[in-house]
């Protein structure tokens, strides 16, 4: 009976005794070969269980360094194929197997299957079974994505981009309908409200006195559009005359016939201690007391009108409707206060001058606002804020410095049309305002601190967000080409400078060409807006030429 090896372990037996008869186990000292799973053989058991190693063992028909004679037996080494140490075939085969000189089959990712050579088929490979069961076919994970992504678009973005390619022609993509981008300072509107003029109030009179005064029934503006304005001068702090906007004309009558009989009948209107007149006025008395240094217009209602230039009386000319100077002594006016005795007593005056300079100034008026003149009005803004914001932290209980009083400049300061989204991010830092805030609050784009080199443009109010990160992405994406496409100084000069600014927009700073100094200080809002809205036409249509 021949020797069974436990737990199938295989035989392997060298071509010199294939025909060799077996050996009985009566011989306590046979050895029988063990080969492990690899093919190798390395160890030979005798039939009483002892291991005895052997150096004379064949692992395929072809002699390999293991199963050749050794070295040290032989006087020259023996010859193997293409004169190489190792044969090609060196590797572990299975028993059994013959061991083939063809190089391996190539390296091929097509999707024609492995044909076997020589005609061998697999016995147990059945093509019609295999067809049977095979899965149907399914949509790649890529186009899978690509639908999700496309199904949570908004609807204009889906407008916009259904196309076979996915990108719109170049006229679809500037009509008005899809282009996300505005003027920013052309959306501020002016309307002619009612106005009611109140004279001889006392200097430290306050918000809530003069609205008092009027009487809760007097249809006035709602709190947020900041109907009171007590004009105070600029530069000495000196309080003014009072203004309330009333909704209409009609509600604004009533309000001074209601006290011109009060007066009548014997009843002074008093403010505080002193005795005060209430007079119709209108938006034109009001903007010319809130803004005196302008000089060259007149007012008809809240649109200015220009006067034609006069080469022989400069100083008749039209500079601007504020100057720098009257912003910094506002400033002055908080950060110095002994310095101005008009306003010891009603420390809250200066803030509520700058809310009524922001809502009341024209931004729609472009062509005569310069980037200086808006920098020096945000300059104000973001210093009375931070100075505000130190009076409240270090003051408990203020009477006039309050928590409300910043909350109505800081709302004062987002709703500025003139204020670029980086400006108005500024401020919402200051005000530790919430993104959601930004955005539905105050109609912020998204990442608007990457807005670096928008001077004049801004989000068009109702636009999708999708879309706008779209077109932003189309000319962040365009111009990064454009700048590869350059001369390698060029390039290289304009990756320098990339490092000092934002990568949202790209490399859009560089298609505008602006050159910071006192000649960029000098342009006006409508020629930089015209600046950029040239460099996104031009910029659109070289990404959307083939389409």
């Amino acid at each position: 009976m021949p020797y069974q090896p436990a737990r199938s372990v295989n035989i392997a037996q060298h071509p010199s005794q294939q025909q060799a008869p077996h050996t009985p186990m009566s011989e306590r000292n046979a050895v029988v070969p063990y080969s492990n799973s690899n093919g190798s053989l390395k160890t030979f058991f005798s039939v009483s269980g002892s291991a005895q190693s052997t150096s004379t063992m064949v692992m395929s028909p072809d002699p390999t360094p293991q199963h050749s004679t050794p070295s040290y037996l032989s006087s020259a080494p023996a010859a193997t194929p293409l004169n190489h140490t190792e044969p090609r075939n060196y590797a572990p085969t299975t028993c059994g197997q013959p061991a083939r000189q063809e190089p391996p089959p190539k390296f091929n990712l097509g999707l024609v299957p492995y044909q076997a050579e020589n005609g061998a088929q697999d016995p147990f490979y059945d093509p019609g079974a295999a067809n049977t069961f095979a899965a149907p076919k399914m949509a790649s994970p890529l186009s899978l994505q690509q639908q999700q992504v496309f199904d949570y678009r908004s609807d204009k973005l889906k407008a916009l981009t259904s196309t076979p390619s996915g990108y719109p022609s170049f006229r679809t993509a500037m009509a008005p309908e899809f282009f996300p981008f505005v003027e920013g300072s052309k959306q501020h509107k002016t309307v002619n409200h009612g106005v009611v003029k109140i004279r001889n109030i006392p200097f430290d009179t306050k918000r809530a006195e003069v609205i008092a005064f009027l009487g809760r029934n007097s249809k006035i503006l709602n709190d947020s559009d900041e109907p009171v304005h007590i004009i105070m001068e600029r530069v000495t702090s000196k309080t003014m005359d009072a203004y309330v906007e009333f909704c209409t004309l009609e509600d604004a009558m009533k309000a001074v016939e209601r006290h011109h009989l009060n007066t009548m009948g014997g009843r002074v209107s008093r403010l505080g201690d002193r005795p005060v007149d209430v007079e119709l006025s209108d938006q034109g008395c009001l903007m010319k007391d809130l803004f005196p240094l302008a000089v060259g217009i007149f007012w008809d209602g809240s649109r200015p009108e220009f006067k034609a230039q006069k080469p022989d009386q400069p100083w008749e000319n039209f500079k601007g409707f504020i100057s720098e100077e009257e912003m910094t002594m506002l400033v002055k006016h908080v950060e110095v206060p002994h310095r101005s005795p008009f306003s010891k007593d009603c420390p809250q005056r200066p803030y509520e001058c700058l809310i009524s300079t922001l809502k009341k100034f024209p931004w729609s008026y472009t062509d005569h606002i310069t980037i200086s003149q808006r920098r020096a009005v945000f300059k104000a803004t973001c210093e009375l804020l931070r100075l505000l914001a130190r009076t409240i932290y270090k003051t408990d209980n203020h009477t006039h410095l309050n928590k409300q009083l910043y909350r109505r400049v800081a709302s004062a300061a987002m709703g500025c049309h003139g204020f670029t989204p980086l400006m108005k991010d500024d401020i919402a830092w200051f005000a530790q305002m919430s993104d959601e805030e930004q955005q539905l609050g105050y109609g912020q784009p998204p990442y608007a601190f990457g807005w670096r080199h928008q001077y004049a443009m801004c989000l068009k109010p109702g636009m999708p967000p999708d879309v706008v990160e779209w077109y932003i992405a189309l000319i962040r994406d365009q111009t990064l080409r454009d700048t590869m496409s350059r001369p390698l100084q060029d390039r290289n000069d304009i990756q320098e400078r990339t490092r000092d600014t934002d990568p949202y927009w790209g490399h859009f700073w560089a298609e505008l060409g602006h050159v910071m100094g006192p000649s960029f200080d000098k342009l006006t809002i409508a020629q930089v807006a015209h600046m950029e809205f040239s460099a996104v036409e031009r910029i659109l249509s070289r990404a959307l030429a083939g389409h």
